[in-house]
């Protein structure tokens, strides 16, 4: 039996970013739960801040931003990031710094994946603010590509993202339980209907996971 409670935006787990901006010159990473896949054709992702936040103030002066995905050997310093205001502490010091050749907002080198950014539509609602915004490129750590004619990403747990919860605690991955487009094939095949193909091996984007195919 279930119990209703608050109005809680209860999706988990939560992915652990940095969202690198330029604010007044000087680098400024923001630790973020709030970020989101919103396509993969175009690459689309969308990040939510507070209005008060040092960052909003960054995505103000320009249109570029950086998607940094750190692993768990970063924790203290991503925590350090989300307790820390930029406008009191310069948290570049924490990092290896560099401007990303496509958009020159900041990448932090320790990061294993560093996404270039550009803002394309921007939404307010109450003290949040929302930046939908364009993956112009992704830098990802050669080993964690597999190198076959068309690079592909390897498997997730060799990235060691930080994940959080609602219960406020970092967790680590765990293992692959299954294959996208594999697992309910036998399902989907028993009621005659033709299987998606999975989206990041050439599948339309309609036929993501809720995409209009589904």
């Amino acid at each position: 039996m279930k119990r209703q409670i608050e109005n809680l935006a209860l999706l988990y787990p939560i992915p652990i970013v940095l969202v690198g901006t330029w604010v007044e010159g000087r680098a400024n990473f923001a630790t973020v739960g709030d970020c989101a896949i919103m396509g993969l054709k175009p690459a689309l992702v969308a990040v939510s801040l507070g209005a008060g936040c040092h960052t909003v103030r960054g995505l103000g002066e320009g249109d570029a931003f950086t998607i940094n995905i750190p692993s768990t050997v970063l924790l203290a310093e991503v925590d350090a990031c989300g307790i820390a205001s930029g406008a009191h502490v310069d948290k570049s010091a924490w990092f290896s710094v560099s401007p990303g050749p496509r958009t020159g907002a900041p990448c932090i080198e320790e990061c294993p994946v560093n996404l270039e950014c550009r803002v394309v539509e921007r939404v307010s609602f109450a003290h949040r603010r929302i930046f939908v915004a364009e993956v112009l490129v992704a830098h990802v750590e050669a080993s964690l590509l597999e190198d076959d004619a068309v690079p592909r990403i390897a498997a997730m747990h060799a990235f060691d993202p930080i994940i959080y919860g609602l219960d406020n605690q970092y967790y680590r991955i765990g293992q692959p339980i299954g294959t996208g487009y594999a697992e309910g094939r036998d399902l989907v095949e028993t009621e005659g209907a033709a299987p998606s193909s999975p989206p990041l091996d050439g599948g339309s984007e309609g036929a993501t996971k809720g995409g209009s195919v589904s």
